[in-house]
């Protein structure tokens, strides 16, 4: 059967959106670091990389006022001193990027169990289980983005969407210290005047053929019908056609380093202010519910319970008891976080920004298993 006599079908999955996916770019990251370092660099374009005296190799990074004259990542040095002849360089401070780093990869790593690190200054958090909807994800990344400036004061670009691609497609179209959310029926909308490029995989040949055909902006793919697109440009050009269109093409789960699951947690971000602890315990109950739920599908059973509590300030703490025996009692939980919690009594309820709670160290339930009960 030719390419052309073949017919394309969508499976029900392709349509479907189960994952929020948010993706973190910190913003010309070595050259912030710098600027952040030495405030004279702020204003004036300079870049990270090469010799300063030979005026030799090639751009680490740049800062956004050399990325106006074309300078990028990659270019030669002497390439960039004849687009910017009053460029300042600076040779680079590499370990102490890896220090920062690791500093805002930790804090990204309290606002979701499931991330994956792309580099020095970009990272991927799966919000699946952490918020309820794309607005809480949106005041989450506010938040993110507010502590990251907070403790490091650099700025970073965020996006929001079903999957990895559209993330960080969503994060590269507002640099810098943008967030942007792409909800799934808003997809076709927002790669719509995007030029075809932005999309991963499209480099200078694949472009050629697209525009061979007149195909220059996501949106003139998205218009032909997929069998056509199919015809014309094969099954990557279909895959191309499906995401401008709106369609699922990343099973999420599968990108994300697998492992065996080691803890369950959830944890609230309260955006609104709540003025007692009874008021805190309602939202702290739901979570510990929502945790045994899934222990209980799983069919594990828990030894140690962690509570995790951040204020306004954001100070964090982390507090765990291990139980004598392994258990599957929300009661439990209940009664352990709330001995937890006596720590912090004496703080105002309206300064938690957010409480966390963590059930680890477990392991599957032998059905002739008889579960104790003594904890203390």
């Amino acid at each position: 059967m030719t390419l052309a006599n073949q017919i394309v079908y969508f499976s029900e999955k392709e349509q479907t959106f189960d994952s929020i996916i948010l993706y973190m770019d910190l913003d010309a990251f070595f050259a912030s670091v710098e600027i952040r370092e030495d405030p004279e660099l702020a204003g004036i374009p300079i870049v990270v990389g090469g010799n300063p005296k030979t005026k030799r190799g090639v751009v680490s990074t740049c800062s956004y006022e050399a990325r106006k004259f074309g300078i990028h990542s990659g270019m030669p040095i002497n390439q960039a001193l004849k687009l910017c002849p009053h460029l300042t360089m600076v040779r680079g401070s590499y370990k102490l990027y890896g220090e920062v780093s690791k500093r805002i990869m930790r804090i990204l790593g309290r606002y979701s169990p499931t991330m994956r690190v792309a580099g020095n200054d970009e990272a991927y958090l799966d919000l699946t289980d952490v918020v309820s909807d794309y607005e809480e994800a949106k005041r989450l990344a506010t938040e993110l983005k507010d502590e990251v400036y907070a403790n490091e004061e650099l700025t970073c670009s965020i996006g929001i969407a079903p999957n990895r691609i559209l993330s960080k497609i969503a994060s590269d179209s507002d640099k810098p210290d943008g967030l942007v959310v792409v909800k799934p029926l808003e997809i076709a909308e927002f790669l719509a005047p995007l030029k075809i490029t932005i999309i991963p995989g499209v480099g200078k040949k694949s472009s050629e053929v697209f525009s061979n055909e007149n195909v220059t902006l996501c949106g003139d793919l998205a218009k032909l019908p997929h069998q056509l697109a199919y015809q014309k440009f094969g099954k990557y050009g279909l895959k191309t056609w499906k995401l401008v269109n709106g369609y699922n093409t990343e099973n999420t789960e599968e990108k994300f380093v697998s492992h065996e699951r080691k803890s369950i947690s959830e944890e609230r971000t309260f955006f609104d202010r709540y003025n007692s602890w009874e008021e805190i315990w309602i939202r702290i109950d739901s979570s510990i519910d929502a945790i045994v739920s899934r222990l209980t599908i799983k069919k594990m059973s828990f030894k140690t319970i962690s509570l995790k509590i951040r204020f306004k300030n954001f100070e964090t703490y982390t507090r765990a008891h291990s139980l004598t025996s392994f258990n599957t009692s929300a009661k439990h939980v209940r009664i352990v976080v709330k001995k937890l919690l006596e720590e912090f009594e004496h703080k105002k309820p309206e300064d938690i920004r957010l409480v966390g709670v963590k059930i680890s160290n477990l392991r599957k339930i032998d059905d002739n298993q008889k579960t104790l009960t003594q904890f203390f």
